[in-house]
């Protein structure tokens, strides 16, 4: 690969990646399913829910994430730190997340939740675009807040249907 071709990949790349941030903190559920290929594989075994990876339809993986998101006020998704490895029409990358969460709750209850950690992504050129074939969320510290306010977002966010 030439090495302005390789600088659009890999742009292009960090543009699928930022998308992804923006996507989940916009609710913009069209664009975020933009972002995958038809089939992903979703690995969140180190994360809150701690599943095994499971190969999901793209559309299946934009309703979860509905699901869990629509509930809060607010989320941040900040990614950084981004590396690249592409390999012709293959890509890996990593980049460190810090993840903010806000519903509101009654006084004294915990109504945040951060996480920090990566992203490892798995990425296919398909028909000319950069499409995510796998995802994982690596939880590499501690909590700050509390994880149960996706239990209370998860019930206002069932509330609001």
């Amino acid at each position: 690969m030439s090495a302005p071709a390789d600088l659009v990949d890999r742009a292009a790349v960090a543009d699928v990646v930022a998308g992804l941030a923006h996507a989940q903190d916009d609710r913009d559920w069209a664009a975020l399913r933009g972002l995958f290929a038809d089939e992903v594989v979703l690995d969140l075994s180190t994360h809150h829910f701690g599943r095994p990876p499971t190969t999901t339809a793209a559309a299946d993986l934009v309703e979860l994430a509905r699901g869990v998101l629509a509930g809060f006020d607010c989320t941040h998704h900040a990614a950084s730190n981004l590396v690249v490895h592409l390999s012709g029409d293959e890509a890996r990358c990593r980049t460190h997340v810090v993840a903010y969460h806000h519903v509101p709750a009654e006084p004294g209850v915990v109504d945040h939740c951060t996480m920090r950690g990566y992203w490892q992504l798995e990425l296919r050129k398909l028909g000319g675009r950069w499409l995510i074939t796998r995802w994982a969320v690596l939880r590499t510290g501690p909590w700050e807040g509390s994880p149960d306010v996706y239990a209370l977002a998860a019930a206002r966010g069932t509330a609001r249907s």
